[in-house]
């Protein structure tokens, strides 16, 4: 069996794992929570327990898609790293997007676990409750990081400063909606959308991205 090098391995995970994250999250929005009442975790654990199998699937493929994500990302920064300009920044982004990664991960173990053991109702609920506080927090790292990462390779000429600048500025407004949602509950659901929104600049950046290491290798 052939090996596959470090730098085919960023690649294609970065092609990849932004796709099946996206597709993952937004299954979830429009279908299964759909009909959510934001503001009641009771609610989001009712219908992750009405589609349970939906449920799983989608966020096996979301933290799947996260860590693959956060590989290409993290393959990136450590070649940033102790290499002139944009050193700092990329240290920082590292920590940052482990650390949002991390958060999650924990999450959607949280909600699995009220999902796959839906009674008693309190619980699961509480649960939901518990995952979507450590999301919030969570989100506000990982944009936080990847606005670091993209301002980072802005200072270099290899990742196109146009688009790494862009993708940063969209990083710096992903972190924005996530305080404010996380701030201001009644405008939860409005935040989350904007920052769902945000996703599909990364992720056509992070195609980019895995193109450029796939094609110079």
């Amino acid at each position: 069996m052939g090996t596959i090098s470090t730098a085919k391995l960023a690649g294609i995970s970065l092609i990849l794992g932004p796709v099946i994250t996206v597709v993952g999250y937004f299954i979830q929005q429009l279908v299964i929570f759909a009909d959510a009442e934001w503001g009641s975790a009771a609610s989001f654990a009712a219908l992750a327990a009405k589609e349970t199998d939906l449920f799983v699937w989608t966020s096996l493929a979301i933290t799947i898609g996260l860590l693959m994500l956060a590989y290409g990302i993290l393959f990136i920064a450590d070649g940033i790293r102790g290499n002139g300009n944009g050193d700092a920044l990329s240290r920082y982004a590292q920590l940052l997007i482990t650390v949002g990664t991390t958060g999650f991960i924990l999450a959607i173990g949280i909600s699995l676990t009220a999902a796959t053991y839906p009674e008693p109702a309190a619980a699961a609920a509480a649960a939901f409750l518990t995952s979507s506080g450590i999301q919030s927090t969570a989100g506000i790292f990982f944009s936080l990081g990847f606005a670091a990462i993209f301002f980072a390779m802005a200072s270099r000429d290899e990742y196109n400063t146009m688009l790494a600048n862009i993708a940063g500025l969209v990083g710096v407004l992903a972190f924005a909606f996530s305080i404010i949602g996380a701030v201001n509950t009644s405008s939860n659901e409005q935040m989350t959308q904007l920052v769902g929104l945000t996703y599909f600049v990364h992720t056509a950046y992070a195609g980019f991205l895995g193109w450029r290491i796939l094609s110079s290798k």
